[in-house]
């Protein structure tokens, strides 16, 4: 009967012809880019505002000529922290499907 090692080392022992690549040899950016438009929703600059019962996607009486795709930017920054319990610029940090369920879950999507 054949005995076989399954250790951990056994098995890096087998495999030792890896090659290794340094991390000062890889290329890597920490750096992660942003769309301007979220860039722009941060300053709230030129942009009107309605409340939140007009931005909706259930909404009786909705707001003209919006994003419909990004109805958030056109909260007020109060409404916004009432309505997210976190500010724009948290919001936007969060990865775009978490995003997308926040506003899923406040009809804004």
């Amino acid at each position: 009967m054949l005995s076989v090692n399954t250790s951990p080392t056994a098995k890096f022992e087998s495999n030792s012809r890896v090659n290794v690549i340094p991390m000062s040899s890889r290329r890597y950016s920490p750096t992660i880019k942003e769309d301007s438009k979220e860039n722009e929703a941060d300053t709230d600059e030129g942009l009107t505002f309605y409340p939140y019962d007009r931005l909706t996607t259930s909404s009786t009486d909705p707001a003209p000529d919006i994003d419909v795709t990004r109805r958030e930017i056109y909260l007020s920054k109060s409404e916004f922290r009432e309505r997210f319990n976190m500010t724009k610029e948290a919001f936007y940090k969060m990865p775009k499907w978490r995003q997308n369920k926040m506003k899923t879950s406040l009809k804004l999507f």
